[in-house]
């Protein structure tokens, strides 16, 4: 059966005893399809779409790919480029945020070993007995010491203590609560 022919040339004897059946139940005229005979036009319009339908066909099966131009390119690349702009972004603060608290947590750590240095100290100093006081002012006298030399440094120098310098400077100064 041709594509452009109307008639139903396939349909079976039972089928059409059915069709006009269901036709007088609804009430339906039977429907007559003349027997159209196409046209030397309608042909050649049938075999001219036929042409166009199969050389576009070939033309997509032969190059698939579409020349775009660039600037297309571009506009498919922008979203993915502001993604890893921000992506990349966000990385860097991050790892910013993370050196800060890396910072303030190693300050944190010093500052609590030299508390705990200073109560370590403090607990050494309680739990040693007191010196005793004889006993430091008694020196062990050598039998060849003459009482009014000098002792000697053995070669070695000998370097006045210093204070520090927060000693050398008033007092208020240091003090936690004085602050201004």
């Amino acid at each position: 059966m041709q594509w452009h022919d109307l008639m139903q040339t396939d349909e079976s004897a039972e089928d059409l005893a059915l069709r006009t059946e269901l036709q007088n139940m609804l009430g339906m005229a039977p429907v007559q399809h003349p027997h159209l005979e196409p046209t030397s036009d309608a042909i050649a319009l049938a075999k001219s779409l036929h042409r166009e339908a199969m050389r576009r066909r070939h033309t997509a099966a032969v190059a698939p790919i579409r020349k775009r131009p660039f600037f297309m390119l571009i506009a498919a690349a922008i979203p993915v480029i502001l993604c890893i702009t921000a992506i990349g972004t966000w990385g860097v603060k991050q790892k910013r945020r993370a050196d800060v608290l890396a910072a303030k947590t190693k300050e944190l750590e010093t500052k609590q070993n030299r508390i705990d240095a200073a109560r370590e100290g403090v607990r050494n100093r309680e739990s040693q007995p007191p010196p005793n006081p004889l006993e430091s002012e008694q020196k062990p006298v050598s039998p060849n010491a003459n009482p009014n030399q000098t002792p000697s440094n053995n070669g070695e120098l000998i370097k006045p203590e210093e204070r520090p310098r927060y000693l050398n400077s008033r007092p208020e100064q240091h003090r936690v609560g004085n602050r201004r």
